[in-house]
């Protein structure tokens, strides 16, 4: 089974190479010195213009983007990546199996982001160079993850036709109100108090570097920003789609015992599709309709439509998407995905130790945010739905407390709860593309432009997706992964104590 398992790791995303930090015009790595200064202090690799003189070749290796078929598809992962990416995914198997053994609840993916992380500073202070050697061996693998981390939330929300009810309309809108309101309220007031505490320290920069415009400041020529994924990759993901679209509808109406991992082979293509589908759009679309929805939209119209051809009904269709099981004869593309965003989350901790300083000398700030995270979170969150009555039973309200902790310990908390994980993954996948489009866009609103309080703050309330989304600010989003963690583990902490889970229930259950 382990080898099935990196097999799938190795061999799915063949296809697909991906980089975390793209060059604005489309050029791979870059010789030193080609910077641009962010909005937010933050500093990103931006590509040499083409007209730069006397630029050596030698350092600079050239991918183009965008379709031309005469150079080999950038989005094929190399060989380093591809090492790196089955490293984190091993570990994420030993850890699974060794957390089973001892029946330990806490998420392995999680656990996986500490241990990495933790053993790269230990073995730097005790062996100095090791640490760092390690840091760049496995930075390609976690880039390859952390790109394609989006899509790995897909089966949480493509699941919601399988949810309970929530209740009536006017319900449904006061859960959609806490997630709007929810989100702002934590993100606001753990940025601010983290701004608050460094500006009394004397480490806010009242002079950032950029225009009067408020543009950033770049020493490379401007360029409309390439497509996230060339023109070659979507029209593979659509051939596969299409072909074993046929097969796996061919197989069904056959009553094939192959028919299921077949259909997990093309809802599995699918879904990728319609992710790189919606991240090629132009960014004013993007802004608006983040690619999950795309993909997720997709997702259910490929259900529907197979439902349709092979004379099954819809939701017999999705129960297959995720079966919770990853046995080739069961597994589904939902739980391919799914078992990807362990090693994904895993990788978190190659970005938090490449900010491993600045971490470290604002270690006050952080554990204040993730306090205010966590204990504001779950308890704030309570006494919005006493005071609003939202839901229509215990159940439903004890299952959206979790709406800022990450899906992977928002389900063990649910389940301490003894709420519904399907309502409580829907809540956080939600608040999370929320997060993700309109998360940077609200903090500039709110005027936070130091990078450690945007990326505690972002953190704080976005989940991975809007960690993913605050990756351009390279200052700002290992403060975010760090705090995404510890809000997690925290409220895990927090729930798991008799008192405190009396506590919230009693609060959520009053007026009913």
């Amino acid at each position: 089974m382990l080898k099935i398992r990196l097999l799938l790791v190795a061999v799915l995303p063949a296809c697909i190479r991906a980089s975390t930090f793209r060059p604005r015009n489309g050029l791979g790595y870059l010789p030193p010195g080609a910077r641009t200064v962010s909005k937010h202090n933050s500093v990103l690799d931006v590509a040499v213009a083409a007209s730069t003189p006397k630029l050596d070749e030698s350092k600079c290796e050239f991918t183009l983007r965008g379709g031309d078929g005469d150079i080999v598809n950038a989005d094929i992962p190399k060989a380093n990546e591809l090492v790196g990416a089955a490293f984190f995914t091993a570990l994420q198997i030993v850890l699974n199996k060794v957390f089973r053994a001892n029946k330990i609840t806490f998420p392995a993916m999680l656990g996986c982001t500490i241990l990495v992380f933790s053993s790269l500073v230990l073995a730097e202070i005790f062996f100095p160079g090791m640490g760092e050697s390690a840091f760049q061996l496995l930075t390609p693998g976690s880039s390859l993850l952390a790109k394609w981390l989006p899509v790995m939330f897909v089966p949480g929300l493509a699941m919601l036709p399988l949810a309970p009810s929530i209740g009536s309309a006017v319900d449904v809108l006061k859960v959609l109100s806490l997630i709007i309101l929810g989100f702002g309220f934590t993100m606001g007031s753990t940025a601010y108090l983290v701004l608050g505490m460094r500006t009394l320290q004397g480490q806010i920069e009242t002079n950032p570097t950029v225009n009067n415009d408020g543009r950033a400041v770049t020493t490379a020529a401007s360029s409309p920003p390439p497509k996230p994924f060339t023109e070659e990759t979507l029209k593979f993901l659509l051939k596969g789609t299409v072909l074993t679209g046929a097969v796996s509808m061919a197989a069904s109406r056959q009553n094939s015992g192959y028919a299921t991992p077949i259909r997990t082979v093309f809802m599995f293509f699918g879904t990728v599709l319609m992710y790189v589908f919606g991240a090629r759009f132009p960014p004013a679309i993007t802004k608006i309709v983040h690619p999950l929805v795309t993909a997720t939209a997709g997702t259910l119209l490929l259900t529907k439509l197979d439902a349709t051809i092979t004379g099954s009904s819809f939701k017999d269709i999705l129960k297959t998407y995720k079966a919770g099981s990853l046995s080739p004869t069961k597994t589904g593309a939902g739980d391919l995905l799914l078992f990807l965003l362990g090693p994904a989350v895993g990788c978190l901790s190659i970005a938090m130790y490449s900010r491993k300083k600045i971490l470290a000398d604002n270690l006050p700030v952080v554990i204040a945010a993730m306090l205010c995270s966590s204990v504001g979170g779950l308890f704030g969150t309570a006494w919005y739905i006493r005071l609003l009555g939202v839901g229509a039973s215990v159940m439903v309200r004890l299952s959206l407390l979790t709406r800022n902790v990450t899906t992977g310990l928002a389900i063990i908390i649910t389940q301490m709860l003894e709420g519904d994980m399907a309502i409580a993954a829907s809540v956080v996948v939600l608040t999370g593309i929320f997060a993700a489009t309109v998360g940077r866009g609200l903090l500039d609103f709110f005027n936070i432009q130091d990078p450690v309080s945007r990326g505690l703050g972002m953190g704080a309330a976005g989940q991975g997706l809007g960690v993913a989304a605050i990756m351009p600010e390279k200052d700002a989003f290992p403060f975010a992964a760090i705090n995404m963690v510890l809000t997690a583990i925290c409220a895990s902490a927090l729930v798991s104590i008799p008192a405190v889970k009396k506590s919230l229930t009693d609060i959520v259950s009053a007026g009913l």
